[in-house]
């Protein structure tokens, strides 16, 4: 008998953190990655072989705070210095 009342989510707490995490961190080093998850997240997702519900794309299109992370993101790039720590390896 099947439980009615069972989460049909595609992956665990620990899945969900983890891959919301990678997708900010993702988009906090990568400009081109931090327009494409604003304009089309599931899309974006993807890119990173994350597969997002109804509700994460809701949740990253309706509850982030775009806004304030566009005043921030540039200056946290800058200040991370990618390029010397990529152009390393």
């Amino acid at each position: 008998m099947e439980n009615s009342d069972h989460d049909e989510r595609p992956y665990g707490f620990m899945e969900r953190e983890l891959a919301f995490k990678l997708l900010a961190s993702h988009a906090m080093v990568d400009a081109e990655f931090y327009e494409a998850l604003k304009a089309d997240p599931a899309a974006a997702a993807e890119q990173l072989h994350i597969a997002l519900t109804e509700e994460d794309v809701s949740y990253i299109q309706n509850d982030v705070d775009w806004k304030s992370l566009d005043q921030w993101a540039g200056s946290v790039r800058e200040s991370l210095n990618l390029e010397r720590v990529t152009s390393s390896w």
